[in-house]
């Protein structure tokens, strides 16, 4: 009587047998999945949608989404900011390309699904930073090279200390070790530390605000923003800190930029419907001529309206004036 296998049993040993190879892929060759891994989350992992992954196949952004049980805008903005690392198959070209993502792409996603987002550990940048210390970039699937080990290693030694140091804060061991530290530090040392921080926040923040003052051009601004950068290398060890000012200014900078493209916009329209105007009131083609000029001028200094300024042109004193206005209402 032959032994009969359930489909239970088919779905499990399928699943067992997709959890080791992403064991095989991943373990040892991603500090993402390390991070999982040392705090004890594989389960959060290698969930029953994960396991039922089929190896062979190609998933849309959709799919993904079902997959790291998510919304697919999630899988759009976070494959976005992390191509390179995902690195799902293209098909198709501008806007009628398609992504489709293999089982490890899939497995990379879930990853970071689980450690960015709202209430979540990392920022997006954060990782991005983890990832491109070149513990990820070979492929997982083909093992990691000789110099990837050695930046995977330097990286988990990083990841090491700080859940170590993490454990100790929540402990009396924590304080006991700061007391013995104290002891076995001269104060002239702590002394100087205290300084050297001090004085590195205090570098940041008198640039930061430089560059949020209202009395700085933007051609300032980012000189300022220069300045705040070369601050994470004579800082090293405050550089995490010197870089959220930087990102903070960066962000604060191109708004800067946003705003005044817009009041240049608008101060451009108003000089135009100026020529405009004036236009109506030559009395013969000589002075017509010199108010074309005058916007011909003004559609060379800015590019951005140059194609409705010359479109103008072309039918001026043929149009009437309310439709040059709705080109730059």
């Amino acid at each position: 009587m032959s032994e009969y296998i359930s489909r239970e049993e088919i779905e499990e040993a399928q699943q067992e047998e997709m959890r080791d190879l992403l064991l095989d892929a991943f373990s040892g060759h991603s500090v993402i999945f390390e991070i999982y891994s040392r705090r004890g989350w594989l389960e959060r992992l290698f969930t029953p949608k994960i396991l039922s992954m089929d190896n062979e196949a190609l998933y849309t952004t959709q799919q993904v989404a079902d997959i790291c049980e998510t919304q697919a805008y999630v899988i759009k903005n976070k494959r976005r900011e992390l191509l390179d690392y995902l690195n799902p198959t293209i098909l198709g070209e501008g806007s009628t390309k398609i992504y489709k993502h293999n089982y490890i792409s899939v497995f990379k996603m879930k990853m970071i699904v689980g450690l960015t987002g709202e209430g979540s550990e990392y920022t997006i940048p954060q990782l991005k930073e983890i990832i491109s210390g070149g513990v990820t970039r070979s492929n997982p699937s083909t093992g990691a090279n000789e110099s990837s080990n050695e930046l995977l290693l330097k990286v988990l030694q990083k990841l090491e200390n700080f859940e170590k140091f993490e454990r100790l804060i929540e402990s009396d061991e924590f304080f006991q070790d700061i007391e013995k530290r104290v002891k076995q530090t001269s104060q002239q040392l702590l002394i100087e530390d205290s300084k050297i921080e001090a004085e590195a926040k205090q570098s940041a923040i008198d640039l930061y605000e430089k560059i949020l003052s209202s009395s700085t051009t933007i051609s300032d601004k980012e000189l300022f923003l220069v300045e705040l950068s070369s601050l994470e290398s004579k800082y090293p060890q405050h550089a995490y800190t010197i870089r959220l000012y930087k990102t903070s200014a960066e962000d604060k900078i191109l708004r800067y930029k946003q705003d005044e493209k817009e009041l240049n916009i608008l101060n451009l329209k108003q000089e135009v419907n100026e020529l405009f105007e004036e236009y109506d009131r030559t009395k013969d083609e000589a002075e017509r001529d010199a108010v074309r000029d005058k916007i011909k001028k003004l559609a060379n200094e800015n590019p951005d309206l140059s194609f409705e300024i010359r479109l103008w042109l072309s039918t001026a004193g043929q149009k009437k004036k309310s439709f040059f206005k709705r080109l730059f209402s």
